[in-house]
């Protein structure tokens, strides 16, 4: 095979592989942030109550994240609002499971419209639904 052959042959595998790439992130469900930007896989802060800013998740690691799903571990952040939500700040929950769900076809592509935490207070397993922007 000529070097010509091999680099021709080298290139339109790399644009394939790249192409496959993007079509797969564009079929792959996104959670919406506060200010309007579709997120994947985020793992930074995601504030999920975007009104009050009152419960979060943070130091997100995914173990799956597709089209009809998602769900991983996270650091989730929520006011307890004690004495009140004014007086009180964000506690953390590490190691908190988190599935996002129910995605849907929207102007901003496939969102997942609910997202579901689960988290430890008090030694009481707790669960806690969010249902983020899809505008």
């Amino acid at each position: 095979m000529s070097r010509k052959t091999t680099t021709a042959a080298l290139t339109a595998t790399i644009l394939a592989a790249g192409a496959a790439a993007a079509l797969a992130a564009g079929t792959s469900a996104r959670l919406l942030s506060c200010s309007g930007s579709p997120l994947l896989k985020p793992t930074g802060i995601v504030v999920l109550s975007c009104a009050d800013a009152n419960s979060e998740l943070k130091s997100t690691h995914w173990s799956s994240w597709s089209a009809n799903g998602a769900s991983g571990k996270t650091d989730f952040g929520l006011n307890l609002c004690t004495p009140n939500c004014a007086a009180s700040s964000i506690r953390f929950f590490p190691d908190s499971s988190v599935r996002l769900l129910d995605p849907e076809h929207t102007s901003k592509g496939l969102l997942f419209t609910r997202v579901v935490v689960s988290y430890r207070l008090g030694g009481k397993q707790r669960s806690f639904a969010a249902y983020p922007p899809t505008r």
